[in-house]
């Protein structure tokens, strides 16, 4: 049972699943020649949960010029939630406040297997080298510092007080950006998470976003190892997160 669902008040903005392949070419320009017919057949394999096709801007530059980003959204109706995107070497499952983790995983699984069953010779030719679970979480500052926010998530940040000593330099911080990057095991991996002070509905808050990434021989190439990666890589991910907030900030949540 996914525990998150039980927060009445979850922090969650957006989970993300996300998985990359190989292209013809260089990193930077990039071309999948089986692209354009990718679009119109996933389409057709997931319109029966993902009815509303939503072209991007960045479908009207020229095959090559925008890899590794979405250029059409699947969504099950319009300006709703959740959706697929695809673009050049990408494809994403993307949820909101309405996550739980019972359905989202299905819904990775349906569209990683959609996309093996339509590309030419999938076994072959599609070879992933880069997947990862990203989940993106925001809370209100209400007054009080990022600094003193971070350590409800059990990170000790700070510059020594004699620093700002001499009146030259305020004590309060304006702004903040931290990225810390880990060995994963389980899966094999980099465990990343980061911070920042940013706005949620215009307020001031605290965005924190916690993410498992495999890539190169350690991304799983098969929908079955996909789908037990996607498992274990969750299994990590909510660890950590009910262990960052354990205290005052999951009774907050409750």
């Amino acid at each position: 049972m996914d525990t998150v669902k039980n927060l009445n008040n979850k922090p969650l903005v957006e989970a993300i699943f996300e998985l990359r392949w190989e292209l013809d070419g260089s990193l930077g320009t990039g071309i999948d020649p089986y692209y354009q017919m990718l679009i119109g057949q996933m389409f057709a394999a997931i319109k029966g949960n993902y009815p509303y096709w939503e072209r991007l801007p960045t479908a009207e530059l020229p095959d090559g010029f925008a890899p590794f980003v979405p250029h059409h959204r699947f969504r099950v109706e319009s300006d709703a939630w959740p959706l697929i995107q695809m673009g050049p070497g990408l494809l994403t499952v993307n949820d909101t406040e309405g996550y739980v983790w019972e359905t989202f995983f299905p819904r990775c699984s349906a569209v990683v297997g959609a996309l093996f069953s339509i590309y030419p010779e999938a076994e072959e030719k599609l070879k992933n080298f880069e997947i990862s679970l990203r989940y993106i979480d925001a809370d209100y500052l209400l007054g009080s510092s990022a600094v003193d926010f971070l350590r409800s998530l059990k990170l000790n940040l700070g510059m020594q007080q004699s620093l700002f000593e001499g009146g030259r330099i305020g004590g309060n911080s304006l702004g903040l950006s931290l990225s810390l990057a880990y060995p994963a095991w389980h899966p094999k991996g980099i465990f990343q998470i980061s911070c920042k002070k940013g706005k949620k509905h215009n307020q001031d808050a605290m965005i924190w976003e916690t993410q498992v990434i495999s890539r190169g021989t350690d991304a799983p190439r098969q929908p079955e190892s996909i789908n037990a990666w996607l498992e274990e890589a969750h299994e990590t991910v909510h660890d950590w997160f009910f262990r960052q907030i354990d205290g005052v900030l999951l009774e907050k949540y409750r």
